[in-house]
């Protein structure tokens, strides 16, 4: 079994267990970004991966592997569009290549929402510096920690956002599978490490703050105030939703969690 999972500091609590060595020997794990994930997924290169929720409009073969994913009901705090100017005045989006979810958020609530017809560009290296007409998605840990340049900007908290509109929570990134035999065998697996995980939330956050600049307290909070694991019947219902915004499609997404 090869597991493509995300090396962010958000999936941690799905993944910890994985960290571990919480699999059979015979499994192979790698941490990639979440565009990867995706891309190793649909190639064929993993069985499983912890991929951005827009991945499940691309292959309609694919299946939820397991019950819980990486969500937020309001404010998740690191999946922002930081605004050079006023909103109204975007023409340009420079967007994060790291997720494909989060650019497919983001145009739904700029064309949307805000009305708005900006053209989009990924960028190769995180930009300090925006024009008045410019508009920059940046997701993860480089979200957490801004460089100074771009603290000072206005910036739009794009899971806050969705709630605001929809009244649902948000689901990033889910736990996929090529079939359902495949999930039938990850899925213990899986279990294994996010309980693993989240029991151990301290540990992750001190490990985290031990390679950055921000705090413990400050992981803990993200993690669990701003976070959460488990898909329900709310996020279910977010999920389809936002797959049929961004992408026009009509996904029976309980049927891929059966």
């Amino acid at each position: 079994m090869r597991i493509s999972a995300v090396g962010y500091l958000n999936a941690a609590p799905l993944c910890w267990g994985l960290r571990a060595g919480l699999h059979p020997g015979d499994w192979t794990v790698s941490f990639d970004k979440p565009s990867a994930c995706a891309a190793k997924l649909l190639s064929g290169g993993a069985d499983v991966g912890l991929v951005p929720a827009a991945t499940l409009a691309m292959d309609e073969g694919l299946v939820v592997a397991a019950p819980f994913g990486v969500a937020a009901a309001g404010e998740v705090t690191s999946v922002l569009l930081v605004f050079g100017g006023a909103v109204e005045n975007v023409r340009e989006v420079l967007l994060d290549p790291s997720s494909r979810t989060s650019q497919a958020l983001s145009r739904v609530i700029l064309e949307r929402s805000e009305g708005l017809s900006p053209s989009y560009a990924e960028w190769r290296e995180l930009p300090v510096s925006l024009r008045e007409d410019q508009a920059l998605l940046v997701i993860g840990d480089q979200a957490l920690e801004l460089p100074e340049p771009l603290k000072s900007h206005n910036r739009m908290d794009l899971a806050k956002r969705w709630a605001d509109e929809t009244g649902l929570p948000f689901v990033f990134a889910v736990w996929a599978a090529r079939n359902r035999n495949v999930a039938d065998e990850a899925r213990p697996v899986l279990q294994s490490s996010y309980d693993y995980g989240k029991e151990r939330i301290g540990e992750i956050a001190r490990d985290y703050a031990g390679r950055s600049g921000f705090g413990v307290k400050a992981a803990e909070d993200y993690l669990t105030r701003h976070l959460h694991y488990n898909l329900g019947e709310p996020e279910l219902k977010a999920l389809g939703l936002f797959l049929r915004y961004a992408f026009g499609k009509e996904i029976d997404v309980e049927r891929l969690c059966r």
